[in-house]
C-alpha cells in the first residue's frame, strides 16, 4: 500500500470517528474526495481493510454496504449523562428558536424599509416632493 493509500485510510478512519454515524462508501468518497484524493475505488478498499482489521464496522443490506466507527472505542453515557445532555439540546432549542423569531422580526422590518426607501427613491428621480 502506497503512502497516500495508508494516509487515506487514516483519514478515512478519524472521519468515521468523528463523525460517528452510518456512512456508505460513495458517502465517504463524496465527503473526503477534496481532502485525501483518492478515488472511490481506493475508498472502497480502504472501507473494507478496515472492516477486516476491525476498527470499523460494516452492514451489507442488499447490494449497499454501511460503514460505520466501532461503538466499543467510545465511554459507555450514564443515564444521568444523557439527561443532563437532553436538557442542554432543550435549552439550545429554545435559544434557536428565540433567535430565529427574532431574525424574522428584523427580516420583516428590513423589507418595510427597503420598501419605503424604494418609494422615496422614486419620488427623487421623477423629481415630485413628498
Amino acid at each position: 500500500m502506497s503512502k497516500k493509500d495508508s494516509a487515506g485510510v487514516a483519514q478515512i478512519l478519524a472521519y468515521l470517528n468523528e463523525k460517528n454515524r452510518p456512512f456508505s462508501a460513495q458517502d465517504v468518497f463524496s465527503n473526503l474526495q477534496k481532502q485525501c484524493g483518492l478515488g472511490k475505488t481506493a475508498v472502497v478498499k480502504a472501507m473494507e481493510q478496515l472492516a477486516q482489521e476491525g476498527k470499523i464496522q460494516e452492514k451489507v443490506y442488499g447490494k449497499q454496504k454501511i460503514y460505520f466507527a466501532d461503538q466499543s472505542q467510545f465511554a459507555d453515557v450514564s443515564d444521568a449523562e444523557l439527561k443532563k445532555m437532553d436538557a442542554r439540546i432543550a435549552e439550545i432549542s429554545t435559544e434557536v428558536q428565540t433567535i430565529s423569531q427574532s431574525c424574522r422580526q428584523l427580516d420583516t422590518g428590513l423589507q418595510g424599509e427597503r420598501y419605503l426607501c424604494k418609494g422615496v427613491e422614486e419620488e427623487e428621480e421623477t423629481g415630485n416632493d413628498p
